[in-house]
């Protein structure tokens, strides 16, 4: 492939993510991404371009407080970070971190703004399987059981195996063997 058919597809894909997202400024700071209100809080050298971060925008990133959004090379990046009472909170990504991120990870004396997110959208936990339609309010924990010590299954003797079935389910219990007199 060669470069101008990949910066082809580069373009398409620019075109596309452009028509997804709209970006409506009600006045200097604040916005809406597709109804989703937000609040420029930090802007140096003129980092901020609606369409710009129309183009870079994901649904991924409404489930953070804070998007940091700093320029490379031409290229807009986008990083979110947490604020401490997010339920979605983890240090290395917390608000108290963004200048560090400025940095370490961005190029010295770049533009770059910080945008507020005034109504986060925490993703909901999906199970692989759910079996009625009920929505469930919490997540399906599995837990692992500790596999007791027990000799070779051809060296206990002593057991046997029993099939207990309640409705639809069922499990296999383990009794001692009653000695033959």
């Amino acid at each position: 492939m060669n470069r101008a058919k990949i910066q082809d597809y580069i373009d398409q894909r620019e075109e596309q993510r452009s028509l997804i997202y709209h970006v409506e400024k009600s006045d200097k700071v604040h916005f809406t991404v597709n109804g989703h209100p937000y609040e420029l809080v930090k802007e140096y050298r003129n980092g901020f371009d609606a369409e710009k971060f129309a183009e870079r925008f994901s649904s991924v990133l409404s489930k953070y407080d804070y998007i940091v959004g700093d320029w490379g090379y031409d290229q807009l990046r986008l990083k979110g970070f947490y604020d401490s009472d997010n339920p979605l909170f983890e240090p290395d990504q917390s608000v108290e971190t963004i200048e560090d991120y400025l940095f370490e990870y961005c190029n010295f004396g770049c533009a770059y703004f910080i945008i507020h997110n005034n109504d986060i959208c925490i993703p909901r936990q999906h199970s692989h399987r759910q079996r009625n339609s009920k929505k469930r309010t919490t997540p399906i924990i599995h837990e692992r059981r500790r596999k007791i010590k027990q000799a070779n299954v051809r060296q206990r003797h002593n057991q046997q195996a029993e099939r207990v079935k309640n409705g639809h389910h069922q499990k296999f219990v383990m009794h001692q063997r009653k000695k033959r007199s």
